[in-house]
């Protein structure tokens, strides 16, 4: 099925690039398929409780899982009741904790999705690569089903959520963000942008860290010249408020919450439920590219987190990122990152 479809996707060129433009400095500059491979694809290990080490994780178990549930979707649906499916999976009918899956359905596998698809397009354009549509969608989809899979881990059994997010949000942001009115208005009334963070490697260990996919909007407020409403979301839902200087750079604050566990409330068909905490939010950007963003957290392993992406600091030609992280047990870890490859961590 994805085959087909991606075979059908129209390639006739947009002339213009909204989410990848090419800068050299910020977050813009980390984009590229190996980084969200590693921010999306592992996105679940940003939980306490999870294994940072990649290496170990069941992806034989997964992937047939995933699979066996994507290959006879009605089966799934039937015994968890067309109803629940999508009052919780698809319809905002459903407003408890372990109910409103639909939230992060259209939050982040929706539009969050939906704009990766967007840039990918763009980054692959870009980079004058041939039929950029075509490769975006196998791209996007191809490493969603390895986030499935992963999320998965050694679960066998039923799973509506899968199927939910691959057939109708992941595929349905990818067409909804193929629309050249949608991405205008997203990207130039929007601001939308991915503010994914820095993934790095601790050798030889292979443990992945400092990894996450992350997004952001500001909305320009009516009437009030240079402030904008500004939203964060991923693992992390922040509201606040974002400063545009004339230069093109801007300041922004949010609080809100961040998922800091989640846990299984029905084990026949793997529905969970998540606990949040508290979370502050920093962050400074130059023409919608992260330049540097800080994190205070309540009740996580993590309570600092700075991130300064490439651009903002310069040693010669060389002009590198890094990261730090204060835990609550008073360690640090520290990483150092560049445009062109995943970074190097160090505990």
């Amino acid at each position: 099925m994805f085959i087909i479809i991606t075979l059908q996707v129209n390639e006739v060129f947009s002339q213009k690039y909204y989410f990848y433009t090419g800068k050299k400095y910020g977050s813009e500059s980390m984009y590229n398929p190996i980084n969200f491979f590693l921010n999306s694809g592992y996105d679940i290990i940003q939980y306490d409780k999870y294994s940072k080490n990649i290496l170990k994780y069941p992806y034989g178990t997964g992937f047939k899982n995933v699979g066996q549930n994507l290959i006879n979707p009605i089966g799934p649906i039937n015994r968890y009741g067309w109803w629940n499916f999508f009052k919780r999976e698809v319809l905002p009918f459903a407003y408890s904790k372990d109910e409103s899956q639909w939230f992060p359905n259209y939050q982040l596998h929706l539009l969050g999705g939906g704009l990766t698809y967007a840039a990918l397009e763009d980054w692959y354009r870009y980079n004058k690569f041939s039929y950029p549509k075509t490769l975006a969608f196998t791209t996007k989809m191809m490493i969603d089903y390895m986030c499935e899979s992963v999320e998965n881990g050694d679960y066998v059994g039923d799973d509506v959520s899968v199927i939910s997010d691959m057939y109708i949000f992941n595929l349905g942001g990818a067409i909804l963000f193929s629309f050249e009115g949608v991405k205008k208005f997203f990207s130039e009334k929007l601001n939308f942008a991915d503010w994914s963070l820095q993934p790095s490697f601790t050798i030889p260990t292979v443990s992945l860290e400092n990894n996450g996919q992350y997004f952001s909007m500001k909305w320009k407020i009516p009437y009030i010249p240079k402030i904008h409403l500004f939203y964060f979301f991923g693992m992390t839902t922040l509201t606040g408020l974002s400063y545009k200087f004339d230069s093109g750079d801007a300041i922004s604050i949010g609080v809100g919450a961040r998922a800091s566990d989640r846990f299984v409330t029905d084990p026949r068909t793997n529905r969970y439920e998540v606990a949040i905490a508290w979370d502050l939010g920093f962050f400074y950007d130059r023409n919608n590219s992260l330049m540097t963003s800080l994190f205070y957290s309540v009740y996580t392993e993590n309570r600092l987190s700075l991130n300064v992406y490439p651009g903002l600091f310069k040693f010669g030609n060389l002009s590198p990122g890094f990261w730090v992280v204060l835990k609550n047990n008073g360690k640090m870890m520290f990483g150092l990152t560049t445009s062109w490859a995943p970074g190097i961590a160090f505990k």
